[in-house]
């Protein structure tokens, strides 16, 4: 809908959050300093399937990168990612996937991806999902500029990927590329099967 705010449910920066509380060496207290109290209690006071403005998750997502380094914030979103997969709100997606191994697996888990984002975004644009003959590809369409220009963020896509290969102990090369789509900057994520 046009009239609609781009915003992230709040699940994943109250995952996040609940995280840096325990991350060493006063990193955590270092990432909500930047946050600021007023996003950090946007975030807290929001129930797990809120709709949180894309500014605020942006904000977040920039300072555990500023904080952590690029390495590391990848780092961090894969691992919180793995265990959503694990055990958590994206289990069904594993089971929806099948539990095979290679290529068809892969290829399954990604293709819920667009769905997944729709699910969890609003008003911030698609994914697609290419499975041609140069290989297997998740890439967006229309990101809202926020999340497009936010290398932040774009841990948080980086970590989706590579939870998903590793939940299928998938040997793949996970690849970030730029695109256009109607002349406009997009993202994509390009998977190879590794032998």
């Amino acid at each position: 809908m046009p009239d609609e705010t781009p915003a992230i449910r709040a699940h994943y920066s109250k995952l996040a959050l609940k995280r840096l509380r325990a991350y060493p060496e006063g990193k955590g207290s270092g990432i909500r300093e930047r946050v600021g109290s007023e996003r950090l209690a946007v975030i807290r006071d929001a129930a797990s399937l809120d709709w949180v403005p894309v500014a605020t998750v942006v904000a977040l997502c920039d300072a555990i990168l500023e904080v952590l380094g690029e390495e590391a914030a990848r780092g961090f979103w894969t691992d919180l990612m793995r265990d959503s997969y694990d055990h958590g709100i994206l289990k069904p997606l594993t089971m929806l996937a099948g539990f095979g191994l290679g290529k068809s697996a892969m290829s399954g888990l990604v293709k819920t991806a667009p769905r997944a984002w729709l699910l969890s975004s609003q008003a911030c644009g698609t994914l697609e999902v290419i499975d041609d003959a140069t290989g297997l590809k998740l890439r967006s369409h229309d990101l809202v500029p926020e999340i497009l220009h936010s290398r932040g963020f774009l841990c948080v896509f980086y970590g989706a990927c590579r939870a998903m290969l590793d939940v299928l102990k998938s040997r793949a090369k996970l690849e970030i590329y730029a695109h256009e789509v109607d002349g406009k900057p997009q993202l994509g994520f390009s998977f190879q099967l590794e032998p």
